[in-house]
């Protein structure tokens, strides 16, 4: 399912480039299935358009496309842990702006019902687009803040 305007992308480089955390009043089960269901992403994640699965939904490998404003991203699945861990890598771009794309969710379940959950997206820009990404990483962290907060509403 690669996007017809790029290449796959090297998976060379990984730096953590933005992180936020919450905790939610919610099972990690509950969590989980808000998580799993790809295609709903946009209900509480503004920054996502919309996400179409290709193929299985579930479990390592399975592959989706994600489209942004401006970008199309082909995403692989590299960990489906059910109830604590959910990755994924780019594999294409619509737009070569990112040499690579790695995110990870992680959900931790605490007392009394609630959990942490933590997202940690790492970018490695193109050469060329290192400056201008540098500008807008306070924006991805709002974004992941903002998806963490609709999480929340999403499963309270």
């Amino acid at each position: 399912m690669p996007c017809e305007r790029s290449a796959p992308i090297p998976g060379s480089r990984r730096r953590p480039t933005g992180s936020a955390e919450r905790e939610i009043a919610a099972s990690p089960t509950a969590i989980w299935e808000v998580l799993a269901d790809h295609e709903a992403w946009p209900e509480w994640f503004d920054a996502v358009k919309s996400i179409t699965v290709a193929g299985p939904a579930a479990g390592v490998g399975a592959q989706r496309r994600v489209r942004l404003p401006g970008l199309d991203i082909d995403e692989e699945l590299v960990a489906w842990d059910v109830g604590e861990r959910f990755a994924f890598r780019a594999v294409a771009l619509s737009r070569g702006i990112f040499e690579s794309i790695n995110e990870r969710i992680t959900i931790e379940a605490l007392n009394s019902g609630r959990s942490r959950v933590t997202y940690i997206q790492a970018f490695a820009p193109a050469w060329w687009f290192r400056a201008p990404f540098r500008l807008a990483r306070g924006k991805f962290r709002r974004d992941l803040e903002d998806a963490l907060r609709g999480l929340a509403v999403r499963v309270e």
